[in-house]
């Protein structure tokens, strides 16, 4: 028994001991150098992967044996993935004597494009007591080399057209000549951007600015040019020094002052405007600068295609992720193409303010928004509020009417009136006479109309006006002026405000609802987009008949005679609003008119008599359909 007791502990040593030594071999095995205290290498791998997740390139560089073209290489690489973070995870090292080679898991979260995920290899040395990563580019990507790293692209897709009713497009992409310089190729930044901007009539000295800022390689937009404006200059701008010309395209309407301050324009998105629209914009991106564009640039935006590349010497050579976007929606309008051309060629060519609105009358749909000068992207045809002088006074004939008005009896039209002592006088009638109303209508005299504010309340002008669109509410998706007829607090007041001056401001765009107002019996709210309001207030059918046929004799006998000759049998009420103060006082020139189920707006600032200046616009408007 003593043999036994003294057999069985050495026996269960020797067991343990062995089996000691199987699991330290085993572990040596299955978990390599780390076990045995020989580390060095799984450190050093272990060390380059988490400098390189946290972002410290230097750091991760140190580590290598190349620690200054390593460094150069891990922060190309982050800054051409848009400083991308990135993880990595190291292998276990492979040793080999003095030599391992590790595998590392790389996963790079890439803005605008989101994962980028790929294994690459590296060899470890043991310098002395030290393991140093021997640094080639293929430790970042296996594909890389000599004057090749990773990079991204963007490319937009094409961005939403701005159609009109019909569904063709007004504002869409179009061929331009985009002039400029590069930037590296410039010897002279100063000299170079005046002589440009003699050419193409642009300020120089933010073109000079930007050839200073620019890399070598870039390209420097002063402009882009349609075809047909390029061919004007094409001789001038190619003896500019240094001055280059890129085919390209961008977002245009059929011309140049077609519906410019509406439809608006697109251009490189300002480091304000990248804050305002936050996610999804970047430096370069086009965007609304103005008008509709501006409005809808959510709707209209394309999304680029995004793409993780290969780059050779700068030039993408391979795409490893890709990321498609999408176009832009497009926006459909209620403008009519053929009847914004004749809107623009009744303005013409002229460089005072002015603005142009045809709607149409049964629906209320803006047909047309025209604006001088071209150059300014102030829209005063919807934006505009201006005292509307005498073509207000269809809005206070009905008025009258409502209150028993006789159109065919007299009321005297002298030729100057006073009222609590102030002075009204005729600006477009004669006066001295004891003619009809109707009469008094188309001469456009004041001096008739003020004598007839005494026979209505001080809030009349106000509760009919409303039926004229009036001071109604904000219909319109786009910026648009609110109209105003407050009730005349004195007896001045309620006699200026019977010939639309006082404190009463409309917009063109309203005071083509008047006209349209007329011409259908009924008011419609304007409409120009998707969503825009609807409803409708109807006059009295026999007020509605009278106030036509009142504004036909404006255009037959009266002071819209420049529209007579006309088929269609246009009607119209012209208007000369004072404003401001002098003696006399400076004058808008007005015309409102229909033709059928068109109406129309004209406003002249400063253009003195709405018979003289604005009417004979209407009369190209009309003739030009």
């Amino acid at each position: 028994m003593r043999g036994l007791r003294t057999r069985a502990p050495n026996t269960m040593r020797t067991v343990a001991v062995v089996a000691a030594v199987v699991g330290l071999a085993l572990a040596a095995a299955l978990l390599g150098p780390r076990l045995l205290g020989d580390d060095g290498a799984a450190e050093a791998a272990d060390g380059f992967a988490e400098a390189w997740t946290a972002g410290d390139d230097r750091g991760a560089a140190r580590l290598t044996d190349a620690p200054g073209r390593a460094a150069a290489a891990l922060r190309e690489n982050r800054g051409g993935l848009d400083g991308a973070k990135v993880r990595v995870e190291a292998g276990e090292p492979e040793r080999d004597g003095d030599r391992a080679t590790v595998a590392y898991r790389v996963r790079w979260s890439v803005p605008g494009v989101g994962p980028l995920a790929y294994r690459s290899r590296a060899v470890l040395q043991k310098r002395g007591d030290d393991w140093k990563l021997h640094w080639r580019p293929a430790v970042v990507h296996p594909e890389l080399g000599p004057g090749v790293r990773l990079g991204t692209t963007r490319e937009p897709r094409r961005r939403g057209a701005i159609e009109g009713r019909d569904g063709r497009p007004l504002m869409t992409a179009r061929p331009v000549q985009r002039v400029g310089v590069v930037a590296g190729k410039v010897r002279d930044a100063r000299a170079t951007a005046r002589a440009l901007a003699g050419v193409v009539d642009i300020d120089p000295k933010p073109l000079e600015r930007a050839i200073r800022g620019g890399g070598r390689q870039q390209f420097v937009e002063a402009i882009a040019l349609r075809e047909r404006d390029y061919q004007r200059v094409e001789a001038a701008v190619k003896a500019v020094p240094g001055a280059t010309v890129v085919p390209g395209t961008a977002q245009l309407a059929p011309s140049r002052a077609f519906a410019r301050a509406l439809l608006g324009g697109v251009g490189p998105a300002t480091a304000e405007q990248l804050k305002r629209l936050g996610k999804g914009y970047a430096p370069g991106d086009e965007v609304g600068q103005w008008g509709l564009q501006s409005r809808f640039e959510r709707r209209l935006r394309p999304t680029a295609d995004r793409r993780v590349v290969l780059r050779a010497d700068g030039v993408p050579i391979k795409t490893l992720v890709r990321r498609p976007g999408r176009a832009g929606r497009p926006l459909r309008t209620t403008l009519d193409q053929r009847t914004q051309a004749a809107a623009e060629s009744a303005l013409g060519g002229r460089r005072d303010e002015a603005a142009l609105v045809a709607i149409k009358p049964s629906s209320g749909d803006v047909l047309a928004v025209a604006n001088r000068p071209v150059d300014s992207t102030y829209n005063r045809a919807l934006e505009g509020n201006y005292p509307p002088g005498s073509t207000f006074k269809v809005v206070s004939t009905a008025a009258l009417l409502e209150r028993g008005l006789d159109v065919d009896q007299p009321v005297p039209c002298p030729r100057t009136l006073t009222v609590d002592g102030r002075s009204f006088k005729n600006f477009e009638g004669g006066g001295g006479a004891n003619p009809p109303f109707a009469t008094d209508f188309a001469d456009s005299c004041n001096t008739a109309f003020v004598s007839l504010a005494p026979r209505l309340p001080a809030d009349a002008l106000r509760d009919t006006g409303k039926r004229f669109g009036l001071g109604q509410g904000d219909f319109l998706r786009v910026p648009a002026a609110r109209s105003q007829v407050p009730p005349g607090r004195t007896k001045v007041e309620r006699a200026a405000s019977m010939i639309g001056q006082a404190r009463i401001l409309t917009s063109p765009l309203a005071m083509a609802g008047v006209a349209g107002t007329v011409a259908a019996g009924v008011w419609h709210p304007p409409s120009l987009t998707p969503g825009d309001g609807r409803g409708e207030i109807p006059l009295e059918r026999r007020e509605a008949a009278t106030l036509r046929r009142l504004m036909r004799g404006v255009v037959t006998d009266g002071s819209g005679t420049a529209l007579a000759g006309l088929p269609g049998q246009p009607a119209g009420k012209s208007g000369t609003a004072e404003y401001g103060g002098g003696d006399p006082p400076p004058t808008h020139a007005w015309f409102i008119a229909f033709r059928g189920d068109l109406a129309v707006a004209v406003l002249v600032e400063n253009g003195r008599a709405g018979g003289t200046v604005a009417a004979p616009i209407a009369a190209r408007f009309f003739g030009a359909l």
